[in-house]
């Protein structure tokens, strides 16, 4: 059996003590990510700005071929979170994270990279749920039997 080759980049960013200046102004923000995204071959489609009324709070989507970014930023912490997706070869979302943790100008920021798309072994791709979950039905059951055992008056 032959497993389709897949493969996939995904950066979570999380950034903190960004600048008051730069992290307040959500239409700055859009376009930059737009820039970022262009210039490092995420090729974008369409940018979504999502802001509640009466909150500072807002979200970027970055709607990619084979891919997204997303921008969640909080003003009244000073934190920013993105996640870039892209199936791209030829893409380059760790480009992104950096452009956009120098543009927040972030004092600290923690990055986590996960290739997706690893489907390893055809074992490997079978859920181990099921065993796990009759493992802890048998103890159930036998915690139950057990107790009818012990609690069982004897006869003389």
């Amino acid at each position: 059996m032959t497993t389709k080759k897949f493969t996939g980049k995904l950066i979570a960013v999380d950034m903190y003590n960004c600048s008051d200046a730069i992290i307040n102004n959500e239409n700055d923000a859009k376009e930059q990510l737009l820039h970022a995204c262009t210039a490092f071959a995420l090729q974008p489609c369409d940018i979504i700005i999502r802001k509640e009324e009466a909150q500072s709070e807002y979200s970027l989507f970055a709607i990619c071929k084979q891919g997204h970014v997303t921008l969640h930023v909080y003003p009244e912490l000073g934190f920013a979170t993105a996640d870039i997706f892209s199936c791209l070869e030829n893409a380059q979302p760790e480009n992104v994270s950096k452009y956009l943790r120098t543009y927040f100008d972030a004092d600290k920021s923690k990055i986590t990279l996960l290739d997706r798309g690893d489907f390893g072994t055809l074992s490997d791709m079978k859920p181990h749920r099921r065993s796990k979950v009759k493992f802890i039905r048998r103890t159930q059951n036998l915690g139950g039997k057990l107790k009818n055992i012990i609690m069982k008056p004897r006869s003389l």
